[in-house]
């Protein structure tokens, strides 16, 4: 493989990314650098699966969606590509024949097991606050509990440690924001009702539950509660244009959203004012941005947790360093 650029697809539930990760000789590892290296297609792939079956219009929006990526990798001059699929995929009964969409396009597709999944989201996360540290930034604590917020699923993940062996605790829910919006919501999803965000935020907190990282919590020392994926990003951009904090004082660098600003979004996203800032700056998530912000407020609230640290990696940069680094 030497040191030539990588390629890396991950096909969600709601998104069909392609990233592009290049050597780092200082940091040893393959990282993506720029916006520039990556392209996002909105293609909302579990709008098409009914009865454990991904429909033949959905294996066409995937074909497109993965053309539109091999044009990219080929414009980037990428050669060496590797495509995997989480929960999008992983409970369709015809996977094989989005195998065949994929190879039409020269990709592998890879279908990543729940507890894999569970350890590349860990694998980012970790190495990421590395980072963070050893560039001067903020200190991260030892143990928390860590959510990959996607458009099918949500992976809840219980640390003890930060290292690889430190993941105590994970699983896979039904939670992500385009499933629950599609269960729960009407319309468009732009003005759910409170009743709708009542009924989204109630099955969260029940699928919660059955984990023991949650069984355990205490309301006295509750732990530290860290987010990734598109959905959280997408809340911290929207933030940042209101002028909403994004952050703490005593904590330079690292990206903070509070409970209670969480709760605010979903009275102010719904209003016309927010509904159109939503329309300019994350079209691709006017669907799905109010039920997100209900999801991550009910985690928050279930773990007792004032506020979530944002971290910009997650499954794909831990599928690289898992899979690809040499």
């Amino acid at each position: 493989m030497g040191k030539m650029p990588v390629g890396v697809i991950d096909t969600g539930s709601n998104t069909v990314l392609g990233v592009v990760f290049r050597w780092d000789a200082e940091k040893e590892s393959y990282r993506c650098f720029s916006m520039k290296d990556s392209l996002t297609i909105h293609a909302g792939l579990v709008r098409y699966v009914e009865g454990g079956q991904i429909s033949q219009e959905g294996l066409q929006v995937l074909d497109d969606a993965l053309r539109q990526i091999r044009a990219f990798f080929d414009e980037k001059g990428v050669t060496k590509i590797a495509a995997f699929a989480t929960a999008s995929l992983r409970g369709v009964q015809n996977f094989s024949e989005a195998a065949v969409v994929a190879g039409k396009s020269h990709f592998s597709l890879t279908l990543l097991s729940g507890e894999e999944e569970a350890q590349c989201d860990f694998a980012g996360m970790l190495q990421e606050m590395d980072w963070l540290e050893a560039a001067g930034g903020p200190r991260f604590p030892e143990k928390g509990v860590g959510l990959d917020l996607g458009g099918g699923s949500g992976q809840i993940l219980g640390f003890i440690a930060r290292e690889p062996s430190g993941l105590s605790d994970f699983d896979s829910f039904p939670i992500g924001c385009l499933k629950l919006k599609r269960q729960f919501v009407s319309g468009d999803g732009t003005v759910p009702t409170d009743q709708e965000l009542e009924a989204v935020q109630k099955f969260v907190v029940e699928q919660m539950e059955t984990l023991q990282t949650v069984k355990e919590l205490d309301p006295l020392s509750p732990p530290a509660f860290f987010a990734m994926g598109g959905t959280v990003k997408a809340v911290v951009r929207l933030f940042n244009t209101l002028l909403w904090p994004t952050g703490r004082e005593d904590s330079p660098g690292r990206v903070i959203l509070r409970t209670e600003d969480l709760r605010k979004g979903l009275d102010y996203f719904r209003s016309e004012e927010g509904r159109a800032l939503v329309d300019r700056q994350e079209p691709g998530r006017k669907e799905t941005l109010v039920t997100g912000l209900a999801i991550l407020s009910a985690i928050c609230e279930r773990l007792y947790a004032s506020e979530l640290t944002v971290l910009q990696a997650g499954v794909r940069e831990g599928y690289v360093i898992r899979h690809l680094n040499p």
